[in-house]
C-alpha cells in the first residue's frame, strides 16, 4: 500500500479511508466549544456523549472533555466503524495522526496504517 506524506509532517503517512476505525476506539478529546457544536446536532444516539475531564489551559475554552466509549468504540462511531459526526468532529480527529503539527505520541498505538493483518478490537473478520 502506497503511503503519501502529510504536508505538515513529511515523515508521517497520510490517513486514508481506514477500514478499521481503531483511532477512535478509546474515545477522543474535545474542547467545550467543540462539545457545544456537537450537542447541537440532531443525532439518534443515546446520551451521555461526553465525560468531563477537567480544566486544561491548553484548550481554547479552558475545559476538556472526552467522548464516551461504548462497546469498544467512540459513541460517535457507527457499527461500520465510520464517524457519525464527521462534518463537526473535534480538532483531535481532524488532525490525527498529528498533534500540534507533530506525530502524536500515541500514533502507533491507535493507528493501524492500513495493515490488513491487524484488526480493530472486537472487529469480526468477514
Amino acid at each position: 500500500m502506497k503511503k503519501t506524506a502529510n504536508k505538515k509532517d513529511p515523515g508521517t503517512p497520510a490517513c486514508r479511508l481506514c477500514s478499521f476505525g481503531a483511532c477512535c476506539a478509546e474515545g477522543v478529546e474535545a474542547d467545550l466549544f467543540e462539545v457545544a457544536r456537537i450537542l447541537q446536532q440532531p443525532l439518534d444516539i443515546p446520551k451521555p456523549w461526553f465525560d468531563y475531564l477537567g480544566r486544561d489551559k491548553r484548550a481554547p475554552s479552558g475545559y476538556k472533555f472526552s467522548t464516551v466509549v461504548r462497546k469498544g468504540r467512540c459513541v460517535f462511531q457507527s457499527h461500520e466503524f465510520r464517524c457519525l459526526i464527521y462534518p463537526v468532529r473535534p480538532r483531535y480527529c481532524v488532525e490525527f495522526p498529528l498533534e500540534d503539527g507533530k506525530k502524536a505520541p500515541y500514533y502507533h498505538h491507535l493507528c493501524y496504517h492500513g495493515n490488513r493483518s491487524r484488526r480493530a478490537p472486537g472487529r469480526k473478520r468477514a
